[in-house]
């Protein structure tokens, strides 16, 4: 079943005996023995590359932002997706699965993950033209961060990251819900 998820470590499988001690009979590992399911995995290890982009997205403001706004949801980001990442890459060596290479990430096609296109543009951008597709971009980033969120928190089976999951999915979606608002009054809607 997890590997089948494409992650290194040496994953439990339904059907595998489980290592005994000489002279006791094996057993068939159960998923009920695996203390976290392939959706709390995927969850760690999208979200870890999901927030490594958001402090990428972060690290444009500086410079190239007039808004308050902005450079102070920056700052959160910078506070708060560091810790979460280094609290999702204990989980994954906890389960004995490897944690994404920041240096060298993974291919991958999550929805909500900005191209190195996109990237380029955000920064040739600077003042009210920055902020308004940065934070367009950073809603829709954050949006399918919640979704993520909230399908671990529904479907997983790890109490801990259902718990940063739920936590997760509720902050997300106050985000995206300021960002809209505040998009509104840039483009002259309030």
């Amino acid at each position: 079943m997890l590997a089948l998820a494409g992650c290194a470590g040496r994953p439990v499988a339904a059907g595998v005996p489980a290592a005994v001690p000489a002279g006791v009979a094996p057993r068939e590992v159960t998923e009920a023995d695996v203390p976290y399911n392939l959706t709390d995995v995927l969850f760690c290890r999208e979200m870890i590359l999901h927030d490594r982009q958001a402090l990428t997205l972060a690290g444009l403001v500086e410079g190239r932002s007039e808004d308050a706004f902005v450079g102070g949801l920056a700052d959160r980001i910078k506070a708060g997706e560091a810790s979460r990442v280094a609290a999702l890459a204990e989980r994954l060596r906890t389960w004995d699965f490897s944690v994404p290479d920041a240096a060298n990430p993974p291919m991958h096609d999550m929805p909500g993950m900005l191209t190195d296109a996109q990237l380029v543009l955000l920064r040739g951008k600077r003042g009210a033209d920055f902020d308004k597709l940065w934070l367009t971009t950073l809603a829709r980033h954050t949006g399918y961060g919640m979704l993520l969120a909230e399908k671990a928190r529904d479907d997983g089976k790890d109490r801990t990251t259902k718990d940063i999951a739920g936590r997760l999915a509720v902050a997300q979606r106050a985000e995206v819900n300021e960002m809209a608002t505040r998009l509104a009054r840039l483009r002259g809607g309030g």
